[in-house]
């Protein structure tokens, strides 16, 4: 890896978006941070890349690209590139792509730069931001030190985080957001609670609920037959040989839709009774009528399917219940 990390700068600084040999900073697994951007950049490549923010050596290797802030000359913004997948793409098809990607990642950060630039100027006024603002869903445990200083709240094993959308780019499914500090969110003319319930509503208008009785028709059935909470929706009664999948529209973080308000009401009409959920991504939740399946069973599925695609996906390893005569939903007690 040392020697084509080698090789890897000494082309990449031959790119005209690349302003230096300097610029580009290798970083191998097992590092340790010396300084608290070497830090800073440990633990948010851990978390991204592996799920993982609380391991203090870096996981794997990285190339580490600064680029100019062309708003501020006093700034320096980075794109990080992972090193093992770029050796494997060099190895398939040559240096081309895997420069192409990398002019094409610096072109995009710069893309974006204005309409970061925008948002974080207005991040302490509500009125400019507010409309900007939306929910995502992370396992708190994996998330942990990430989410330090940083909006949310806490269900079971869930963190309901307050994000502000940068840019969105939903043609290439490219959604790029940032965390609000709690500091920010208090200088706010509005309670952190109010923003955070406002914040819930852009999201379900941005994303709208959507609901499939199969897995395998995500793609294939029309929208207007899948929108659960529009006004014609056609109501389906929900047999208990059926278990119904609910995402978003958007199916990126589609989890967020079972906090969505109205949706565990409608989904209980429609199962004629209450029900269980289990969170099997942060982009789905999977649901069970009462007495169709064991809670512990349905558990014993969710903790399989989590260790099979890893934490980064993985939204919660327990089972959630929605009582239908009390209007409660709640952790559900499993052994």
């Amino acid at each position: 890896m040392k020697k084509f990390s080698e090789i890897f700068k000494n082309k990449v600084a031959e790119l005209c978006e690349v302003r230096s040999l300097d610029d580009i900073i290798i970083h191998f697994c097992g590092e340790e941070a010396k300084t608290e951007d070497e830090a800073l950049f440990i633990q948010q490549t851990n978390a991204k890349y592996f799920g993982d923010s609380e391991a203090e050596q870096l996981l794997g290797n990285f190339a580490e690209i600064k680029i100019g802030v062309a708003s501020d000359p006093n700034k320096t913004n980075f794109i990080r590139i992972d090193l093992d997948r770029t050796l494997d793409e060099f190895y398939e098809n040559g240096w081309e792509p895997v420069l192409e990607d990398i002019r094409n990642q610096i072109n995009y950060a710069g893309s974006i730069e204005g309409h970061a630039a925008y948002i974080l100027d207005n991040l302490s006024n509500y009125d400019v931001i507010k409309d900007k603002l939306i929910v995502r869903p992370l396992n708190y445990q994996n998330n942990k030190k990430t989410l330090e200083g940083n909006v949310y709240s806490r269900f079971g094993d869930i963190a309901l985080v307050l994000y502000a959308v940068v840019h969105d780019d939903e043609a290439n499914s490219v959604l790029n957001t940032i965390k609000i500090p709690v500091s920010v969110a208090l200088s706010w003319n509005v309670p952190v609670d109010k923003a955070m319930a406002n914040a819930l509503l852009n999201t379900m208008s941005w994303s709208p609920a959507r609901i499939y009785t199969s897995i395998l028709g995500m793609e294939n059935i029309p929208e207007k037959e899948t929108d659960l909470m529009a006004a014609d929706f056609e109501m389906k009664h929900l047999t208990d040989n059926i278990i119904p999948l609910v995402t978003t529209a958007r199916k990126t973080n589609g989890a967020i839709a079972m906090f969505y308000p109205g949706v565990k009401e409608r989904i209980a009409e429609m199962f004629d009774g209450s029900f269980y959920v289990a969170f099997t991504s942060i982009h789905e939740a999977m649901l069970h009528r009462l007495g169709a399946m064991d809670p512990e069973v349905i558990k014993r599925h969710l903790v399989a399917t989590n260790r099979t695609f890893g934490s980064e996906d993985t939204l919660s390893n327990e089972v959630y219940y929605y009582c239908r005569e009390t209007g409660a939903f709640t952790l559900c007690e499993t052994n």
